[in-house]
């Protein structure tokens, strides 16, 4: 090496000049790219990162919390009644990615219907940051917990180079997830505005598949904003799928229905009225069995216009069309046979095309009767545009609960979804919770029609602004606002099926629990038998039991005595069904005995409860001599 730098001449073309053996292999790349054939796809920066995202274990589980599990009992908000041990509904604190993978075992094919309202991406909000560095700074940012400044949301600019990115890596593992977790009739509801509804739309059918959109349905959210450019915003969308839409439902709605208008009664006192609709329309295609004769009151037969007629001149003689100009009626004659009475002759126009036996115009026309009683229970597919459910209702119901929190959907929107079936026993998921709307909508819905649907709901323990008006009435989190919302709206309705609080949490697993051979002394061998945290409540370990073993979790919770010992029975209806786990120290051989002669499927003890391994193997023993069919645990 010289100690001055090369000198390059740049006005020396040679220098300069292309390499022609590199030309040559990028030609050769380029013409076998060419001869490979291309397909459409739908990628961006980060999603294979997102996609094992998904597909990552989560190394958390539920805490139980009690003191946060209970409902109002009288309209001055204080008076409490617990519901943990019975509710059947939940309400799980904690990053939804987590929740929806600790979700997965238990609720695998069991949810019904999701709703979600996701961050739109305006470039105000923020967005769940799932691309951490690990940096080691602490262990939360390590796990990708928060970010290097102790924030788990963090506000997307619509000036970032992954703007559109970072949001699409945010839901695509959410949405993997989710699915997982839908029925095969089940379907989803997500609500998205123009920021992001194309890249959502696209991203939908890569996780659901395009054969099972549903809908790309037009609410209209306000009137009264001015803040467009060009045209005025009044409107955002939901865009809907099934898990499998040939398992999906019809959709329908309810008519609207006055009974004032069925102004006729026929012989068994039922109300019609006449159809809006004749019996014939012009607009069908000629059917074989739909071109006959119908007897008019005169006697008289009456046959759509055309060139060809039945040969027999009598009522329900038919012929099948020659060409589209062969006219047909509406019912086939198999029909009209059946039904003849719910027909409404009426005299015709000078203009009516329908036609008598001798090809000459008829002077009757035909509708069919509409019955009062059929329409009051006849439904109809929905539209997809939404007029009826606009922000302002969202806002206005929970400031009626004394509820600080801006932009609510309005419950009834997730109601007139949850209608959409008929089903009334269904399992309701939202994990974009945030005021707790659809814990509500789902409350309203039982109330109204006797339902027993259940809410799985969650969201972030996101810190509300330091001057918010939250804030100021005594709220820190999203969380306790959406809980509170909850409690108020169900004592509102009367509603006391009040709902079980879980927290996404680290494991109980003692932090140093996993020591090499070389870490272990023998003086300090008895100190680690005991895996969990001092700090774990029985609850605490229960749930863990749950978690590791795919069980649901809000399954009733019953607490007893044997022996004066307590032990937890859960979801336990008897012989070989549920858990029953005792958690102390004072496991003798009587109590195990006890336990056993119940049978549950699965028997739960601590490790620490068994001085020796023998008393393991006495457990184990009294368990295959009385009921040879419960799984013991000891965790």
């Amino acid at each position: 090496m010289t100690d001055t730098p090369e000198s390059v001449n740049l006005s020396d073309v040679s220098s300069r000049k292309v390499d022609t053996e590199l030309l040559n292999e990028l030609r050769d790349l380029f013409a076998r790219a060419e001869d490979q054939k291309e397909r459409y796809d739908f990628t961006w920066n980060g999603k294979a990162k997102a996609y094992f995202e998904a597909a990552t274990p989560t190394t958390k589980t539920l805490r139980p919390q009690p003191e946060e599990s209970y409902i109002y009992a009288d309209d001055d908000y204080k008076e409490k009644v617990n519901t943990f041990n019975d509710s059947e509904n939940l309400f799980i604190t904690g990053d939804n990615l987590e929740a929806l993978k600790l979700l997965q075992e238990s609720y695998l094919g069991k949810i019904d219907m999701i709703y979600i309202d996701p961050p739109y991406n305006t470039g105000k909000d923020f967005v769940y940051h799932d691309n951490f560095k690990s940096t080691q700074k602490d262990t939360d940012v390590a796990e990708g917990s928060v970010d290097e400044d102790g924030n788990r949301l963090v506000k997307n600019e619509k000036n970032s180079g992954r703007y559109h990115s970072d949001w699409l890596n945010m839901m695509y593992p959410r949405l993997k997830l989710a699915r997982n977790l839908l029925s095969d009739s089940g379907v989803i509801f997500v609500s998205i505005d123009d920021n992001e509804q194309a890249n959502l739309k696209l991203l939908m059918d890569e996780v659901f598949g395009e054969d099972n959109f549903v809908a790309d349905v037009t609410r209209i959210a306000k009137r009264t904003s001015d803040k467009g450019t060009h045209f005025r915003p009044t409107k955002d969308h939901i865009i809907v799928y099934g898990k499998y839409i040939s398992f999906l439902p019809e959709f329908g709605i309810a008519k609207l229905v006055k009974e004032a208008d069925y102004k006729f009664t026929d012989g068994n006192g039922k109300k019609y009225k006449k159809s809006g609709a004749s019996l014939f329309q012009p607009s069908l295609d000629s059917r074989p069995n739909q071109r006959y004769y119908i007897e008019a009151p005169d006697g008289s037969l009456i046959i759509p216009p055309g060139n060809v007629f039945p040969e027999k001149k009598v009522d329900g003689s038919k012929i099948k069309p020659e060409s589209n100009s062969d006219k047909v009626w509406r019912w086939s004659v198999d029909s009209y046979i059946k039904q003849k009475e719910k027909l409404i002759f009426t005299k015709g126009s000078s203009t009516n095309p329908l036609l008598d036996e001798n090809g000459n115009q008829s002077k009757w026309n035909i509708y069919p009767k509409v019955y009062f009683e059929d329409d009051l229970a006849g439904k109809l597919h929905p539209e997809d545009v939404i007029y009826d459910f606009p922000n302002s209702k969202g806002t206005k119901e929970i400031l009626q609960l004394n509820i600080p929190f801006s932009f609510a959907k309005p419950s009834e929107l997730i109601k007139y979804l949850g209608t959409l079936f008929d089903s009334k026993d269904r399992i309701v998921l939202d994990f974009f919770a945030g005021s707790g709307t659809t814990a509500d909508a789902v409350m309203q819905l039982n109330k109204e029609d006797g339902g027993n649907r259940k809410f799985i709901v969650a969201t972030l323990d996101e810190p509300v602004p330091e001057d918010s008006e939250a804030r100021k009435a005594g709220y820190q989190t999203i969380d306790q606002i959406s809980r509170e919302r909850i409690r108020r709206a169900a004592k509102k309705l009367g509603d006391t099926s009040g709902f079980r609080a879980l927290k996404v949490d680290k494991t109980g697993l003692k932090e140093d629990v996993f020591k090499t051979a070389g870490e272990l002394t023998q003086e300090n061998l008895q100190l680690d038998v005991d895996n969990q945290e001092d700090a774990r409540s029985d609850y605490d370990l229960l749930y863990d039991v749950l978690v590791d073993g795919a069980l649901e979790y809000n399954r009733q919770i019953a607490t007893e005595t044997i022996n004066n010992e307590p032990i937890i029975k859960y979801d336990y209806l008897g012989e070989l069904s549920g858990v029953i786990a005792y958690f102390g120290d004072n496991l003798t051989n009587e109590l195990t005995r006890e336990i056993a002669k119940l049978k549950p499927l699965i028997a739960v003890f601590k490790e620490s409860t068994f001085n020796k391994s023998s008393d393991k193997v006495n457990v184990l023993e009294q368990f295959r001599v009385i009921s040879p069919e419960t799984k013991v645990k000891v965790i």
